[in-house]
C-alpha cells in the first residue's frame, strides 16, 4: 500500500497550518501562518486541479497580507485608552441598562467611547 500522493500531502500540509493558526497567541503570527497556509493551499489547488480552493485561497492571501500591514503600521501607533490609563482615568463603564438604552433609542442615551481596534481600520 502506498501512502498518499505528493499533491494530498501538499494538502495535509496546508490544512495543518490552517490548524496552526487557532493555535496562535499572538495575532502577527497568524497572519504569518495564515499566508503560509495560503500559500499552500494555493498549490494544492493548482497540483489538485481544485477550482474552488484555489480561488478562495487567491482572495485570502492578499487579505492576509493587508492585515498583516496594517497590524504592522498600527504597532507605531499608540492606543488612546492606554495613554489615558497613563494619565490616571480609568477605563470608561457603563451598566448594561445605559447602554441598552442607548442601542435601542431609549430616552437615556450614552456616549459610547471610541473602542475601534487601530489594525481594523
Amino acid at each position: 500500500m502506498s501512502g498518499p500522493s505528493s499533491i494530498d500531502q501538499v494538502g495535509f500540509a496546508a490544512a495543518g497550518l490552517v490548524l496552526a493558526t487557532f493555535c496562535m497567541r499572538s495575532m502577527s503570527g497568524l497572519r504569518w501562518v495564515a499566508i503560509a497556509s495560503n500559500v499552500a493551499f494555493i498549490a494544492y489547488g493548482y497540483l489538485g486541479d481544485l477550482a474552488p480552493v484555489l480561488l478562495l485561497h487567491m482572495l485570502l492571501l492578499p487579505v492576509n497580507v493587508c492585515r498583516l500591514v496594517q497590524l504592522r503600521n498600527a504597532r507605531g501607533r499608540s492606543d488612546p485608552t492606554e495613554e489615558r490609563n497613563r494619565n490616571g482615568a480609568g477605563p470608561e463603564r457603563y451598566s448594561f441598562s445605559t447602554v441598552c438604552n442607548a442601542s435601542a433609542g431609549g430616552s437615556r442615551t450614552a456616549v459610547l467611547p471610541d473602542r475601534r481596534v487601530p489594525w481594523m481600520q
